[in-house]
């Protein structure tokens, strides 16, 4: 009996391994990461490690082959690339726009960022007019009043103090983005430190989750900690959330008949991402449900706060690292911008931003270092072909932004090293119009890019105008973590000096 059901067992296990094999056959010419085990494919590799190792890892992953690599995330195939060309045919394909299963453990799931293909299709081309050009001018005047308040804080600081600037830019980016989402101020708001705790926790910990493939079973996950820290975390944010929420929805609808009343106001109404949501349904009147607006809002306030401060933060040690790129900054700054008033905020427009191409310059190479958003991934939706390779549906792409913008053979020799004038027009021609990818691309790139640049750039022109930044930190010293965003593996101490 014993040896019946023991050849049974084999014989099942063949049976899966012979189809297994047979599933991903196509794959079989591409060389994969090692050492490769059974059922739990590549799952050592992160197993034992620290976050800043993790990374390092995952580097490696993507520098073993030039083009396309198989990483197996227990059984499953991960298809791993940071090579241009492929990533063109990737993100140009009709057929490649699902976020794989990666993604679900985000959460958000009917919001932009997480959400599958079927609901993701319709609700991007609805909200896209909250992100469009015509609402950068509401957005910059938002932005310059935020970015004033960092600075006032920032002031308070002894001159010369060591701080860690990414708590001063998280309050500042979370201030920006309820203004600008929510139409709503929350400086005075209690509580905020904590509210970017979980925000941040809510990236952090699926991130630990994606590195683990033994926490990839959602019945092994509960029993873990992580998930106990991560639902208290998506609690505190949804709470905090909901109460704004439905204050603005109140608000909205007791203007809503005033503003019918009068056309022109109907037409220049704020644009702002909630009162896209609230318009769509009140003149559909298909309401979302709390759940769907939770998510949406959740998914671009967390993606908002989180890239935008880490950017912010980065771009400052540059700042700290490079003191003649950032005297030329400061030099353009109050050339362009001469008023004596730095605390105004109508001094800024779009239009005047504009005309800072040296600081354009550095906040592009800023990205190409420091992508906010280090790798992307995506899943085929139907067949599609890949390096000439006919992929079948359900496969799951990695792509490495990171690594795509350190490449050699684009960037050259010292593709390391920080330099502006990359981005200028001469030495811009003839670059691969994929080696630079800081918001993705194609139909699912992120949706608010242009307000990303416009905010980070506000907020560096109040600080390169009202500070200088030095900092003990080296270059070589720079270590990032494994996480949904690109973290440093330390803070981001810096020491602030008044200008003035």
């Amino acid at each position: 009996m014993h040896l019946l059901l023991l050849l049974l067992l084999v014989t099942f296990l063949g049976v899966l391994f012979r189809n297994h094999r047979r599933k991903y056959s196509f794959a079989k010419l591409w060389p994969e990461m090692e050492p490769v085990y059974p059922l739990i494919g590549n799952g050592t590799i992160m197993l034992g490690k620290s976050d800043p190792d993790r990374f390092d890892m995952l580097l490696e992953v993507f520098s073993r082959s030039d083009r396309l690599i198989k990483l197996w995330a227990g059984p499953k195939l991960v298809l791993c690339t940071s090579h241009p060309d492929l990533i063109r045919q990737l993100l140009n394909n009709e057929h490649c726009l699902e976020k794989p299963f990666l993604y679900d453990f985000v959460g958000y799931y009917r919001g932009l960022f997480a959400a599958k293909y079927h609901l993701w299709h319709g609700l991007r081309k609805r909200i896209n007019p909250a992100f469009g050009f015509r609402t950068l001018p509401q957005y910059t005047r938002i932005y310059a009043k935020c970015a004033q308040r960092m600075v006032q804080s920032l002031a308070e600081c002894p001159n010369g103090a060591t701080v860690n600037i990414l708590d001063y830019a998280a309050v500042c980016t979370l201030d920006m983005s309820c203004a600008a989402t929510l139409g709503i101020d929350v400086y005075e708001t209690e509580g905020k430190d904590e509210i970017i705790r979980c925000l941040d926790a809510t990236f952090d910990i699926p991130a630990k989750r994606m590195s683990n493939i033994f926490l990839h079973p959602d019945f092994v996950y509960r029993l873990t900690k992580y998930h106990a820290e991560e639902k208290q975390a998506r609690k505190t944010v949804c709470d905090f959330f909901i109460k704004l929420i439905l204050k603005k929805r109140a608000e909205f609808l007791s203007q809503r008949s005033e503003m019918k009343e009068n056309r022109a106001a109907e037409e220049n109404k704020s644009a702002t991402f909630i009162d896209q949501l609230l318009d769509l349904e009140t003149s559909s009147g298909d309401e979302f449900s709390q759940a769907e607006i939770n998510d949406n809002i959740g998914a671009v306030m967390s993606g908002a706060n989180d890239t935008g401060s880490l950017l912010v933060s980065h771009a400052c040690l540059f700042l700290a690292f490079h003191k003649d790129i950032q005297d030329k900054l400061y030099q353009e700054i109050v050339s362009a911008l001469p008023s004596t008033n730095s605390n105004d905020p109508d001094i800024i427009s779009p239009e005047s931003i504009a005309e800072l191409t040296y600081l354009d310059r550095f906040v592009k190479e800023c990205l190409r270092l420091t992508p906010s958003g280090p790798l992307i991934a995506r899943e085929n939706m139907a067949e599609i072909t890949v390096d000439g390779v006919r992929v079948p549906p359900g496969n799951v792409f990695l792509i490495g932004l990171y690594p795509l913008h350190r490449r050699k053979d684009i960037w050259g020799s010292d593709a390391d090293q920080f330099d502006p004038d990359r981005f200028t027009d001469e030495r811009s021609a003839g670059r691969h119009p994929y080696a630079y990818l800081p918001f993705s691309a194609g139909r699912r790139n992120c949706i608010g890019w242009r307000q990303g640049m416009i905010l980070t750039k506000i907020i560096l022109i109040y600080l390169i105008r009202n500070f200088h930044f030095n900092t003990k930190i080296k270059p070589e010293e720079l270590r990032y973590k494994f996480d949904m965003t690109l973290k440093l593996a330390f803070p981001h101490h810096v020491q602030v000096t008044k200008r003035f």
